[in-house]
């Protein structure tokens, strides 16, 4: 047809002659303009349109906005700029997609260069959205996503690949114990040191013992509870726990059924992030799969899907709130209006606030990100699998310290929804063979260790069942003298052991560099070592008070040599890892520092927040009753520190808490918990007269009743202690 329309032009031009050269040049350039192979302006064939762009936009999730942006040719830089004047991410896409379009030359094919730029970065599979099937087939091999469906599922090929990369990330990661909690190097197989845990079921107002082995078979109204909270106190072993139930499923331990995935989730490492960008971060960097097609399959397959949420207790968003009726993640559903005015709002304000510049600014997230809400980000919030809003058929653990766990119980939707049990940590005969399992070449010293523990009724009680405080107990054994494990024999309280475990760290790595442990260096040294533990002790307050447990360089960016000999002495722990988590910074290199456990972060807090009760008395008193004392449950351990440190201070502290207390049975155990951890006489003394009837009943931990005791507050306290301990 192009080819008649043209020799009918030449004739009627130039009737009566033959083509020379240039007419003949002039018509082939004729005939391939209309033919689409060269073009002057493409055509609508090779446009991509606002529409598509918008509707593009909304099938990425925000992960892979740098990957796109650079594999377009668009500078970091650039790229910067135009995520910062975007309302969202969504938007920030449809920028990035129109100024990139926009550079390119009048004659190329958009829709092929964008489709291109997909592939590149992962997104092959939505270059379905711009080329039509057997293009697409032919270019990138990918299937296409099919009408009416945003996300394409997983194949089965997928799916396994992915449980083998979770299986892996538990064997070189969670599955491994350190035998010393302070040593990196100390590292052993998941069954050399593993102990079983003493596990029980609330059962009425009582509690019933409940075997590991039968966890699983349990059945509430005929069916396994979809959600089961597991509460125990620090350090009575619930990340190893929920380690434990990882390691059964990668061996196919028949205690543990057949699950396709089980996904363990460490809310300290992941609570700012969703369901399916935790479980994308667990998969090698060569994996395909994204975060919406894990959601996908977990919400397609529920009842193949495990997932062990550990450590509720160091979760930033509020689970316990009104719902917001017909939420749905992005893989779903287009914001609102509304939502996206409210962005802007945000984004507005963001901008009039002044930079911070403290050493332990954390970096700020909306917020949604911050209490875990789907509205903002694709995916399944955290808090929405935690409400049985997202995945109610999915079966769910939640671990959590008992304060955090008040809260679901006074929610009458919850309570129904949650089957609630206990971790106590081991039993007196478990406490035996771990103890063993450390000392496997040295039974005498692990038998001198295990009769401490019988013959001391405070560490058999209040220590001895927590695996942490047993791991602690073992280190120090091993490296003291007989005159310093004489010194055992008379703990009474969590904050003795602590102070004498501190104690022994900065000894421990004095004598290294100092080997004359009486001269006058060696103790100038350990005063040199005392002073650079002050800003790392402020670092730790500040990230307890915003629920932080995980930092990064730049919060010791002022204090760098207090981080380093920190790390050195073991007090801090610091891990250099390559990030797999496709958030908008990509792949890099990232350097985490923490604390080995909570607790050594609680207890730093604790020597921070004492001194200022001497350096600046009045920010003392303004953290006690602003902060403190308003989440004391939350703060139990930090008060617990806080008082041991000085008998002044316990005072103060006892007389702030019986000022704004009650005269309930629960604030009474708290107020002689705190005071039994002071171990001050006179502060012990501000509690009598407060307690007209006492009843000592199981479920009161041992710590409360030797703090009965201590503090003398009913007389006939011992008596019914001795029946317990007894029976």
């Amino acid at each position: 047809m192009y080819l008649s329309s043209g020799l009918s032009f030449c004739r009627m031009r130039r009737p009566s002659c033959t083509m020379d050269g240039f007419s003949l040049l002039y018509l082939l350039m004729i005939l391939l303009m209309r033919s689409g192979d060269v073009e002057t302006n493409p055509g609508p064939d090779r446009i991509v349109s606002e529409e598509e762009f918008i509707k593009l936009s909304k099938l990425i999730e925000p992960g892979y906005y740098k990957a796109l942006g650079v594999h377009l040719n668009i500078s970091i830089a650039e790229l910067g700029q135009i995520k910062e004047s975007s309302l969202n991410t969504s938007d920030a896409f449809i920028t990035l997609f129109t100024k990139w379009r926009n550079k390119q030359p009048p004659d190329t094919d958009i829709r092929a260069l964008l489709a291109e730029g997909l592939q590149k970065s992962d997104l092959g599979y939505l270059s379905g959205e711009l080329l039509p099937r057997s293009l697409v087939l032919k270019q990138t091999g990918a299937p296409v996503t099919m009408p009416g469906s945003q996300t394409q599922p997983l194949s089965p090929d997928l799916i396994e690949r992915c449980a083998a990369d979770f299986k892996f990330k538990y064997r070189t990661t969670l599955c491994k114990i350190r035998a010393d909690p302070l040593d990196p190097d100390s590292i052993v197989p998941f069954e050399d040191m593993y102990v079983n845990l003493v596990l029980e079921e609330e059962y009425r107002k009582d509690k019933r013992p409940l075997k590991y082995r039968d966890l699983f078979n349990l059945k509430v109204n005929g069916e396994f509870p979809k959600r089961i909270m597991i509460q125990g106190e620090a350090g009575a072993g619930k990340t190893t726990f929920c380690a434990k139930i990882a390691w059964d499923w990668i061996n196919d331990c028949p205690d543990v059924p057949k699950f396709v995935w089980v996904l363990v989730v460490p809310f300290r490492e992941a609570k700012q992030y969703t369901i399916g960008e935790i479980a994308k971060s667990y998969l090698s960097k060569d994996n395909p799969t994204t975060a919406c097609q894990i959601t996908e399959y977990i919400r397609s397959n529920p009842k193949d899907v495990f997932i062990a949420f550990d450590g509720l207790d160091e979760f930033g968003g509020k689970v316990v709130q009104q719902r917001k009726s017909g939420s749905k993640s992005k893989c779903h559903q287009q914001k609102s209006a509304d939502q996206t005015k409210a962005r802007s709002k945000s984004k507005m304000n963001k901008r009039k606030r002044p930079k911070s510049t403290s050493a332990t600014s954390q970096p700020r997230v909306n917020s949604a990100e911050a209490s875990g809400s789907s509205s903002e980000r694709s995916d399944i919030a955290i808090r929405d699998i935690l409400r049985s809003d997202e995945l109610a058929a999915c079966p769910v653990f939640v671990t959590s310290r008992p304060w955090k766990v008040t809260g679901i119980r006074w929610d009458d939707r919850l309570r129904k929804q949650y089957t609630f049990m206990h971790l106590k940590g081991f039993s007196k005969e478990n406490v035996a063979v771990y103890i063993h399992k450390y000392f496997q070449d040295d039974g005498a010293t692990a038998d001198q260790l295990i009769q401490l523990t019988i013959d001391n009724d405070i560490i058999s009680e209040n220590m001895a069942p927590y695996p942490i405080y047993i791991a602690m107990l073992c280190l120090m054994w091993r490296e003291l003298s007989d005159e310093k494990r004489e010194k055992f024999k008379s703990f009474q309280t969590f904050s003795q052991i602590f102070d004498e475990m501190f104690e022994f760290l900065k000894v421990h790595y004095a004598q290294k560099m100092i080997t004359d442990l009486g001269s006058t260096s060696f103790k100038a040294y350990l005063s040199q070592i005392e002073k650079l533990m002050e800003p790392v002790a402020k670092v730790a307050f500040i990230g307890l008070k915003e629920k932080t447990l995980i930092f990064k360089e730049d919060d010791f960016e002022q204090c760098s040599d207090s981080m380093e000999i920190a790390c050195k002495v073991g007090v801090l722990s610091q891990e250099k890892k390559m990030s797999s988590l496709y958030d908008e910074s990509g792949l890099y290199l990232k350097s985490t520092v923490f604390f080995p456990h909570k607790l050594f972060q609680e207890y730093m807090a604790g020597v921070h927040l004492a001194s200022l009760y001497e350096s600046d008395h009045n920010e003392f008193n303004r953290l006690i009753e602003q902060v403190v004392l308003p989440r004391k449950e939350e703060f139990r351990y930090l008060l617990y520190f806080t008082v041991s440190r000085d008998k002044t201070i316990a005072n103060h502290v006892m007389k702030c808490m019986v000022q704004g207390s009650t005269t309930s049975k629960e604030e009474m155990k708290f107020l002689v918990d705190v005071s039994f951890e002071s171990q001050d006489l006179d502060t012990a003394a501000l509690l009598r007269g407060r307690v007209l009837s006492l009843t000592i009943c199981l479920l009161m931990t041992a710590h409360t009743i030797a703090g009965y005791v201590f503090t003398g507050v009913y007389k006939d306290v011992v008596s019914l202690i001795s029946y317990i301990i007894n029976k």
